[in-house]
Order: structure tokens, then C-alpha cells, then sequence
């Protein structure tokens, strides 16, 4: 069980580089969209869709920071026993 949460954590950690990259890119293709929707005059599908992928990062940033919270309380459980 210990090894199984080292790798875990490990594998968050490694996955850390990434997450801003990630976030960029969702930021990028949010503000184009909105860009796009207010060129061609429709900017309700693009509004809601940058609402959508805002309340998705958050999600993701949400969960991951849980899921570091719970690994670490486990990591600290299992080095007590």
C-alpha cells in the first residue's frame, strides 16, 4: 500500500509540469472562441462554452489539489503503522 501511494504521488508530481501548459491551452482556445463568436455576431454558444471550460479547469485544479490532500494523509497513516 505504501508503494502504492508513492507512485501515485510521484506520478501527480511528474504531472505538475504539465498542468499549466494544459491550462493555457484551455485558456487559448476559450478567448478564441469568444473572438471568433464575436466576429461572426452569435456570442451566446461562445460565451457559454468559455463559461463551460472555466468551470472545467477549476474542476480539474479542484480535484487534483483533493486528490494530493488524500495521498498525502494516506502516506502519513501508513508511515504511523
Amino acid at each position: 500500500m505504501r508503494r502504492l501511494v508513492a507512485e501515485q504521488l510521484d506520478q501527480m508530481e511528474r504531472a505538475r509540469k504539465w498542468l499549466p501548459h494544459w491550462l493555457g491551452t484551455m485558456g487559448i482556445v476559450a478567448i478564441a472562441l469568444v473572438v471568433l463568436g464575436a466576429f461572426s455576431g452569435s456570442l451566446v454558444f461562445p460565451l457559454v462554452f468559455a463559461a463551460g471550460m472555466v468551470a472545467l479547469c477549476f474542476w480539474v485544479l479542484w480535484m487534483r489539489r483533493r486528490s494530493l490532500e488524500r495521498l498525502h494523509r494516506m502516506r502519513q497513516a501508513l508511515q504511523y503503522e
